[in-house]
């Protein structure tokens, strides 16, 4: 799982780099990154076999995802902190059979709340994501491929939020899971909603054990990843340029009947944005805890 709010880094720099209001004076609490997670309890009795491989599968699901955002970086005007949060609720329906890319899936966003005192970045309109729909292929390792909105104004509106949600799902082997398995991905990902920016992840996860996940029996998948961020684009009438790394630690859930049960997980990262114009760079470090949970 990845959190959704990814490319508004770009968009609430270059914002703030435009005003030449001061900072707030307000300093909200930091979000830490979390602890490493325990160790997994011993295996349940009943349900799957710890042999069988667990793969996604065909389901309707709704779920929950809310993402806390802080942020510091050295403006011209001196420091600041900012947080924000935001939470999404969307529906995923996975269909059955699958085709030679995988499962057909759509993704339905029924609305998108901003925390109790949390400015939207670069004021976006959540109320076009309402009804939002994205439908593509759901693949073996997780990924949801070629995803098509049914709205391509809001999907632009909304992407520096939510992005089109390729990441949504633990990166899995094509083969499924079985409990003890470790393996390793890496992933590269082109985020254009605010220009031509490349993620590249290098994802370790392991499947540590069985546990209850709201009354469902599930394997545990312990997540570790380190990322590269590089690139740039235009926003705001002027260049910038955007490198920086990261890393991110977290866990999902899978049931043994295919169906994601949420999760969470944690991104530290540090960035450097550049903006040519102004002859200005502005080091950024910024902490993202984001939970998944599945709604009634």
């Amino acid at each position: 799982m990845r959190p959704f709010l990814v490319v508004a880094v770009v968009t609430l720099a270059m914002a703030c780099a435009s005003r030449s209001a001061p900072p707030p004076t307000t300093t909200p609490t930091p979000v830490n990154p979390a602890a490493p997670p325990p160790a997994p309890p011993a295996p349940a009795t009943g349900g799957g076999r710890a042999t069988d491989a667990i793969r996604l599968g065909p389901s309707t699901m709704r779920y929950a995802m809310h993402q806390v955002v802080n942020i510091e970086q050295e403006l011209p005007t001196g420091r600041q902190q900012v947080t924000y949060g935001l939470q999404a609720f969307f529906r995923v329906t996975i269909n059955g059979p699958a085709d030679s890319v995988g499962y057909p899936m759509t993704i339905s966003i029924d609305s998108i709340i901003p925390d109790s005192g949390t400015t939207v970045p670069m004021n976006v309109d959540l109320g076009v994501a309402r009804g939002l729909a994205f439908v593509g292929r759901l693949t073996p390792q997780g990924d949801f491929h070629n995803p098509v909105p049914s709205d391509s104004n809001a999907a632009q509106a909304v992407s520096p939020i939510v992005g089109s949600f390729r990441n949504f799902f633990p990166r899995l082997p094509a083969a499924g899971v079985t409990q003890g398995a470790t393996w390793t991905d890496t992933v590269t990902m082109n985020e254009r909603a605010t220009g031509n920016v490349s993620v590249k992840s290098i994802t370790r996860s392991h499947a540590a054990g069985w546990e209850e996940r709201n009354g469902t029996r599930s394997v545990r998948i312990e997540v570790a990843s380190s990322f590269t961020i590089q690139g740039g684009g235009e926003q705001l009438g002027q260049h910038f340029d955007v490198a920086g790394t990261g890393v991110r630690n977290g866990f999902d859930y899978v049931a043994v009947d295919g169906r994601y049960m949420g999760g969470e997980s944690t991104d530290s990262t540090k960035l450097t944005i550049s903006l040519p114009v102004q002859s200005t760079t502005i080091p950024r470090t910024q902490v993202a805890k984001t939970t998944v949970t599945v709604s009634p």
